[in-house]
């Protein structure tokens, strides 16, 4: 045998030798990989996702999916996160939600950029889940109900954007959603078709957040209210914009005696709605008379009237307060029905009546309790300096008195600085300092 065979044979003896140690690698591997706990296996094919996403496209990230499902042999999912950037056949989708849902999850969140609606089977595994804690969605979808009591024993966390939940129904019912250990509910832009109202029955509740902007969804509504059943609400956020399609009823408005409430309302004033939504924001108001913290931006939606605003509760525990734009009477109104006040802060006077503080009854808070005001959006105007008066010549225990200029260019203006002079000129002297806003 000539050096070349030799050479040849040696050449081939290495490649089966270095061959022979992949497949004995390989197996090793794989060895490993069947020893370890199947909850580890899933989080190792979780953590995949990230970098496999960066060099496929559709077909690709619909593979990893359809692989990472089958993949995953334990029958209960930690947490599940879907993603989608890009429109999906609604069947795979609803294919894969069923599956996961199959597969006792507990933590499920889905954010999609295009439409997708659940069908009857995927909304069916949804309700009938008796282990899912958290629950995120938010996307384009109808989700369709069929029943009008839905029990979720075991959810602690429910956050839905866009989604608009069907009742299967030929008349109005009322759907009912049993939460017995819930803590966190928000819904922006979500409604309920075919509901008479929406029953949420959740005793340990403590956040809520309720966001409605009919500009921003594609459907039309009705008044629908929803009532709470809770006992111990922390922290309370309603927005809605153009309408209240949806207004709140508190089934225990004590249960909201050690909450925060913030509330921001807008109606246009053309609107066929603007009395319908007065009346809702007073009564909103009227819930949550026992806060310690109320923020309320929508002042000129409520009704003007004498009567009306006689008919505003009597905040009693109230010590800080924030609101929008505001009448002089409805903010004076407040200020006598807030005998504890401590802080005090509006964005400003959109309108006023000149002898209204000549006349009126000091309020208590100012007498008693109120330390801070803050003044937004001064523009010098002759109505903020009445108030300012009022609020200094009155308060009796005031600390700290500070305005916020509607804007940089009157730091240095005429109007600004005969203003100060004035305020100088009262009864009280404080200590003075101006930057984007001046304190006194």
């Amino acid at each position: 045998m000539d050096e070349s065979s030799d050479s040849n044979v040696v050449g081939s003896s290495t490649c089966k030798e270095k061959l022979s140690k992949k497949v004995k690698a390989k197996e090793g591997a794989e060895s490993i990989m069947n020893k370890l706990p199947e909850q580890l296996i899933s989080h190792i094919l979780s953590l995949l996702q990230l970098k496999m996403l960066k060099t496929g496209g559709k077909q690709y990230f619909m593979n990893f999916v359809y692989r990472a499902l089958l993949l995953t042999k334990n029958p209960s999912i930690e947490s599940f996160s879907l993603v989608m950037t890009n429109k999906y056949d609604v069947y795979m989708f609803n294919t894969w939600i069923s599956g996961i849902l199959n597969r006792n999850v507990k933590n499920l969140h889905i954010c999609s950029h295009f439409e997708v609606p659940f069908n009857a089977h995927t909304s069916d595994s949804l309700f009938d889940s008796e282990v899912l804690e958290e629950l995120v969605l938010k996307m384009i979808c109808t989700i369709p109900v069929v029943k009008t009591f839905l029990h979720f024993g075991h959810l602690k966390c429910l956050r839905l954007c866009s989604v608009v939940f069907d009742l299967e129904s030929s008349s109005s019912e009322d759907l009912t959603l049993s939460l017995p250990v819930l803590e966190v509910f928000e819904t922006k832009n979500c409604t309920w078709f075919n509901a008479e109202s929406v029953t949420l029955r959740v005793p340990l509740l403590e956040s809520v957040l309720i966001e409605h902007d009919p500009a921003a969804v594609f459907y039309e509504l009705d008044s629908l209210p929803i009532k709470i059943s809770a006992s111990r609400l922390t922290k309370f956020t309603f927005c809605s914009y153009c309408y209240m399609a949806q207004h709140v009823l508190l089934l225990d408005p004590s249960s909201a005696h050690n909450a925060s409430a913030d509330i921001t309302i807008r109606c246009d004033e053309d609107s066929d709605s603007v009395s319908e939504t007065g009346s809702y924001a007073s009564l909103l108001l009227r819930q949550f008379s026992e806060v310690k913290y109320l923020k309320f931006d929508g002042a000129e939606v409520l009704p003007l009237s004498e009567s009306n605003v006689a008919t505003l509760p009597v905040f009693g525990r109230l010590s800080h307060l924030e609101l929008g734009l505001v009448t002089a009477e409805f903010l004076l109104a407040l200020l006598l029905r807030s005998p504890v006040l401590r802080t005090l802060a509006f964005k400003g006077i959109f309108q006023f009546d000149k002898e209204l503080f000549n006349s009126a009854t000091v309020p208590h808070c100012l007498t008693s309790t109120l330390q801070l005001v803050n003044f937004g959006k001064l523009h010098g105007l002759d109505h903020e300096l009445s108030l300012a008066k009022f609020v200094m010549e009155n308060g009796v225990v005031m600390e700290r008195m500070s305005f916020s200029l509607a804007n940089h260019g009157l730091a240095k203006s005429k109007i600004i600085k005969e203003f100060k002079q004035k305020l100088f000129s009262f009864k009280k002297g404080f200590s003075f300092a101006i930057q984007h806003c001046f304190c006194v």
